[in-house]
């Protein structure tokens, strides 16, 4: 597989091209466009509850396609629902935790299991669904905003909204901002993850839910 993201950072924009038989999985609704002849076929990612707690509190469904190019091989464009970035990954055996809503596109031969990121994370609004993804392959993540690689190394505390992902051998916990429900609610910090441990972390420099209220802001009353 040939790839190569364009208007990047802010509109980023995932050009791919297939050989004869090959494959790329993506997530539902993110092809704008492909060449004649590509089979599609449509199904839904492992870890059923996680997957249907998605699509009942909001998020994405956790269906995804797999793309087949014919024997004059395919072209396909990929583009994520926010403004931002795109970024190519090289996945190992090692793994990595994604969140949900930043998984764009992979090889086939990558595998994804969603997560729950636990019930202090619903109840406090954040809502974070987790894929733990496998394998070896390209791996293709979006972020809102630009993507910003964090070296972890003893331990790091980062906003819940911010996390793109990050590598299995990390520990996680969710937990209030300033150790308190008064920071979290009227300080305007949320919940964070306290990471642990050697790894990396990206994460997002804008979140889809500061803009929202930046918005709400401006309309009448």
């Amino acid at each position: 597989m040939n790839y190569e993201i364009i208007h990047k950072p802010s509109y980023s924009f995932l050009k791919v091209k297939l050989s004869p038989g090959q494959t790329i999985k993506a997530e539902a609704g993110a092809m704008v466009y492909m060449t004649p002849g590509v089979d599609v076929e449509t199904k839904m990612g492992s870890g059923f509850l996680s997957a249907i707690s998605r699509r009942f509190f909001g998020g994405e469904s956790f269906f995804f396609n797999i793309f087949k190019a014919p024997s004059g091989g395919a072209e396909l464009g990929f583009a994520p629902e926010l403004p931002g970035d795109v970024v190519g990954v090289d996945l190992t055996d090692t793994g990595l935790i994604v969140e949900a809503g930043a998984y764009l596109a992979s090889d086939e031969t990558i595998t994804m299991k969603s997560k729950f990121g636990g019930l202090r994370s619903f109840f406090g609004g954040e809502g974070i669904f987790l894929l733990e993804v496998l394998g070896n392959g390209k791996l293709f993540l979006n972020a809102y905003g630009g993507i910003l690689p964090i070296d972890v190394q003893g331990s790091y505390t980062i906003d819940t909204g911010h996390v793109v992902a990050f590598d299995k051998s990390l520990q996680y916990k969710i937990t209030k901002a300033g150790g308190s429900w008064k920071s979290t609610l009227f300080g305007g910090e949320g919940l964070v993850m306290e990471f642990t441990g050697h790894g990396k972390v990206l994460i997002q420099t804008r979140v889809p839910s500061g803009f929202l209220s930046w918005l709400t802001g401006l309309l009448p009353g």
